[in-house]
């Protein structure tokens, strides 16, 4: 029996040798793409790009903290949830101001911009010194504090300057839509009302349930008013079919043109004076809310003798003035200040490009004319 038991666990010469070589086998197998992983070359992924935009934007960072004097001139009035932001108010406080205007509340003298609920008195004590409220705003506030606004159905076309007094519409805005009118414009829908410049959203936003037009077809000569606020005949034309330079005509020159009024000019002028001056006529359509019609009508009437372009000097130049810039927004201004005061002032224009989140070749086509050095 033992010898019969001892016999299964014999193995000849030739099984042996086959049990060997299954065991080197099954080693191989498993071995084998351990080791080929091991000797395969790894790829390396190239973070550079993204590690230059982290240390830009720590650099802005660092560059806003170390830069004093981040308040900037601002009417409360007028500046938008983002300018609230920027100045240093929160969320929160930034959407009360809004919501307060919206609601037709104004701000007539700085002191009124304390009465924010949630504004806290440090952040009204660091702000007071910037608050300059303009004076169409005053004006606006002198109608409004006198009564509510009252809403009645009213025919742009056809409501008189008291309608829109009573409406608790701005001076400026009521002068603008009469001297529209007086001009032969005509409100042929609820959305052409949106198109007077002075108008502000909220307001456009608060009267359209109340627009009635009726008939917008019979408005052109027959029904426009004799005089409009600020005095002058609908029915004299002064402007001119001469052509005007637009690097050197003065807010008059400008309202000469057709359609241009002298808020329109004003508009003009102060986007050409923040910009540095303008390289070609296309740039004058870039006014903010100019109606596409009215630069097509007066295109032909532009003229350019020669540019003349007041260059920002990147190495002196205060982090108000070049955020003010319409082809920059305060973030690229920032990464602009943070690179100089990391590496220095500026030896040539070209060194912002030296700044990894400059990429697009457009813009800077579009603004690198307005940069210098010295």
């Amino acid at each position: 029996m033992k010898t019969r038991f001892v016999n299964y666990l014999h193995f000849s010469r030739n099984e042996r040798l086959g049990t060997f070589v299954l065991l080197i086998f099954c080693v191989a197998a498993f071995a084998i793409p351990s080791i080929l992983q091991w000797l395969r070359p790894r790829a390396s992924t190239d973070f550079s790009e993204f590690e230059a935009t982290i240390q830009a934007f720590r650099q802005s960072t660092a560059a806003m903290a170390a830069i004093p004097g981040q308040n900037f001139d601002f009417d409360p009035n007028l500046a938008t949830e983002t300018d609230f932001k920027n100045l240093g108010l929160s969320e929160k406080v930034a959407q009360n101001i809004c919501r307060f205007r919206e609601k037709g509340g104004s701000f007539r003298k700085p002191e009124d911009f304390q009465k924010i609920w949630s504004l806290p008195p440090a952040d009204y004590a660091r702000l007071l010194p910037y608050i300059h409220i303009s004076m169409g705003n005053k004006s606006a506030s002198k109608h409004a504090s006198s009564r509510d606004p009252e809403y009645f159905p009213f025919d742009p076309n056809t409501a008189t300057e008291q309608d829109f007094i009573k409406l608790g519409l701005p001076s400026n805005t009521i002068k603008g839509i009469l001297n529209y009118r007086s001009k032969g414009g005509v409100f042929r829908k609820k959305e052409d009302l949106a198109k007077i410049y002075s108008l502000s959203e909220a307001d456009y936003v608060r009267l359209e349930p109340y627009i009635n037009i009726s008939k917008p077809t019979a408005y052109h000569n027959d029904l426009r008013p004799s005089m409009y606020a600020g005095g002058g005949s609908p029915y004299k034309s002064s402007k001119t079919t001469g052509a005007i330079d637009i690097n050197r005509s003065d807010v008059e020159a400008w309202a000469t043109l057709p359609m241009i009024g002298q808020g329109r000019a004003k508009q003009i002028v102060n986007y050409r004076e923040k910009l540095g001056g303008f390289r070609s006529i296309e740039q004058v359509a870039e006014v903010y809310m100019f109606p596409d019609s009215v630069y097509q009508r007066i295109k032909p009437q532009l003229s350019m003798a020669k540019t003349e372009l007041h260059k920002i000097n990147l190495n002196i130049i205060t982090p108000e003035a070049l955020r003010k810039h319409p082809y920059l927004t305060w973030k690229q201004a920032d990464l602009i200040l943070a690179y100089r005061a990391q590496h220095g002032p500026y030896a040539s224009v070209d060194d912002v490009l030296k700044i990894k989140a400059f990429t697009d070749k457009v813009w800077w086509e579009k603004v690198s004319p307005y940069f210098g050095v010295e």
